[in-house]
């Protein structure tokens, strides 16, 4: 199951040249991540265990100009012992069906009492599979 999240650029996100700046990606893909984690049951406040973000990438495909609202398509890649690969393509809502950007992810489940990654609880590795089944046909 795809993840979509809606978010409208703000002008102040434009870079010297009229483009979305670069950092504004990552915090686009950041708000997405934080959505499709909520809507995971995944409680991000806890201070017992929870999620932390090791590794983010970006690719930037197509220039994003102001005003434009942000389609962010959030899916699994990969579900390891105790890792999430988080896929998520942007997409200008209304444009072209081509993505504007491709980013990923890394998020290692973490015991923040020992501050060790530890395994991905089985009720949140049953989600993350049928999630990761309804996109991977």
């Amino acid at each position: 199951m795809e993840h979509k999240t809606f978010i409208t650029i703000r002008w102040g996100e434009m870079d010297a040249l009229g483009h979305l700046n670069n950092v504004a990606y990552f915090r686009l893909m950041e708000e997405a991540r934080v959505q499709w984690l909520e809507s995971l049951d995944v409680t991000l406040s806890s201070h017992e265990e929870g999620v932390v973000v090791v590794n983010v990438s970006c690719d930037f495909l197509r220039q994003v100009h102001y005003p434009a609202t942000i389609r962010l398509h959030s899916f699994v890649d990969r579900i390891g012992r105790s890792s999430i690969d988080l896929h998520q393509r942007m997409y200008i809502e209304g444009g072209p069906e081509e993505p504007c950007a491709e980013g990923h992810s890394r998020i290692v489940w973490i015991d923040f009492k020992t501050a060790r990654s530890a395994p991905i609880p089985a009720w949140l590795r049953q989600r993350l599979e049928a999630a990761r089944a309804d996109t991977h046909v």
